[in-house]
């Protein structure tokens, strides 16, 4: 098979570094840190690389699409969506994740594995039909399907497709066409994958506002409760066992992997309703939506600490409401409640690093705070692969008022921002991991990393 362009990057890069040695062996030792409490694995630490969301279209691929040889790569981030592998009712595509831990295993690194529900939960869970014969022609608004057979009922029901906008709706049809509310944003003929929700029974949803998008239940609902608790049951009675798997960022209470559920009005609004309506009430400090949020997000948290009891589950933090409802207080209020309940064992990372970063923000400051005995990491905010992510990295206009700093500083200086906020391990945008001109940058700062 022809290797693509980024495969032979990436594989290029790792040949002109001197790093395609011989494989590792196929079982890992990482050191154990002090403070790693009940928890029998150890802390992760070190340059993790971020690469893009795997799914049944885009899978992990073969050792040389990514960079697992590199010596200054301790571990790979995979990403996925819930609707990705649980693709039916209690049916399960593992081996999406079952071939990254085995590359893991062969280039003796370790794995951190999200799985996000949010935007990525599965559409039957919303009552929907999905098909596999779709057509689309870029920049026009139909869908083609012969077995799809929509009828009048489908119009205003949203199509879920990756080839059109979040929210999609039909706005009118024939038999094997839909008129739809966008265009499509690429021409696919014959064999696309698209649903249809709400043809059947099925959780309520909610098409979130601009500049957010996406579709997604409500954490609180009880059946979407029920299903996830189950899939996080089944993911860690399959991959707790696996020496390679050292983090879990947890998923579940928000729209994606960072802890947020809403930050446009219309959204709030939403969702305090929804929360009203489920019988949670206000209180002097939070909104109804956030009183909700809290008691759905420390069930997930138990879930997860059931179902791994060996791999430290990790909450990527993010202000879930806007402050006007409460939301860094409730934040707060979780994190205190989570390393007070599980010691040495209750991950704390976000995924807003830059070179400006200090404790003193909140979304730092639950990882300085707690550094010293919870298992803590970042994420790089941006890649520093344009102009426009340098600035977005150096904190500078119209980001912030820091100097714009170049490239190489603002990656390195980030590196050393986390080091000092109290981060063991830092997800790293594959595009820098994979650039020469980094290499020493993240030979050393990995290594300070470690050091924690």
């Amino acid at each position: 098979m022809r290797s693509t362009t980024k495969e032979l990057l990436i594989e290029n890069a790792l040949k002109t570094l001197g790093i395609l040695a011989a494989l590792a062996a196929t079982t890992v030792a990482f050191p154990r840190l002090a403070a790693a409490g009940p928890a029998s694995k150890p802390f992760p630490a070190g340059i993790v690389d971020l690469p893009g969301s795997i799914s049944a279209s885009t899978p992990i691929g073969p050792i040389y699409s990514h960079p697992w040889q590199n010596a200054n790569v301790a571990g790979m981030r995979i990403r996925t969506g819930w609707k990705d592998i649980e693709t039916q009712d209690g049916v399960y595509n593992w081996k999406l994740i079952d071939d990254c831990l085995a590359l893991a295993a062969t280039s003796g690194k370790f794995i951190g594995l999200g799985v996000i529900a949010g935007i990525k939960s599965p559409p039957w869970l919303m009552g929907a039909d999905t098909f596999t014969d779709g057509s689309t022609t870029r920049n026009v608004a139909t869908l083609t399907s012969p077995t799809a057979s929509f009828v009048a009922a489908d119009v205003g029901r949203v199509i879920d497709c990756d080839k059109f906008p979040p929210g999609t709706t039909i706005i009118s049809r024939t038999g094997t066409v839909a008129t739809l509310s966008a265009p499509a944003t690429a021409t696919k003929s014959g064999n696309l994958t698209f649903s249809i929700l709400a043809r059947h029974p099925g959780v309520p949803f909610h098409v979130l506002t601009a500049p957010d998008s996406g579709v997604m239940p409500v954490p609180w609902d009880p059946v979407v409760l029920t299903q996830w608790k189950a899939f996080v049951a089944a993911l860690g009675a399959r991959y707790d066992g696996n020496a390679n798997l050292l983090y879990v960022p947890m998923g579940g209470f928000s729209q994606t992997g960072e802890s947020y559920l809403a930050t446009e009005q219309a959204d709030v609004d939403y969702f305090n309703a929804s929360a009203v309506a489920a019988g949670y009430a206000a209180t002097v400090d939070f909104s109804a939506g956030m009183v909700a949020w809290q008691a759905v997000t420390k069930e997930i948290i138990d879930t997860y600490m059931t179902a791994f009891p060996t791999t430290p589950p990790f909450i990527t933090v993010a202000r879930p409401f806007p402050n006007n409802q409460g939301g860094s207080k409730a934040l707060n209020a979780i994190v205190a409640w989570g390393v007070a309940k599980y010691p040495g064992r209750f991950g704390i990372m976000n995924s807003q690093l830059h070179a400006t970063s200090v404790p003193g923000n909140f979304v730092n400051a639950a990882i300085y705070n707690n550094w010293l005995t919870q298992p803590t990491g970042v994420q790089f905010l941006c890649s520093t692969s344009t102009a426009g992510n340098v600035a977005r990295l150096s904190n500078s206009p119209p980001w912030g008022s820091a100097p714009l700093l170049s490239a190489y500083d603002a990656i390195n200086n980030s590196f050393t921002a986390a080091v000092n906020i109290g981060c063991r391990y830092v997800e790293t945008y594959e595009v820098d991991v994979i650039n020469p001109a980094y290499q020493t940058i993240l030979a050393t700062q990995g290594a300070a990393l470690k050091s924690k």
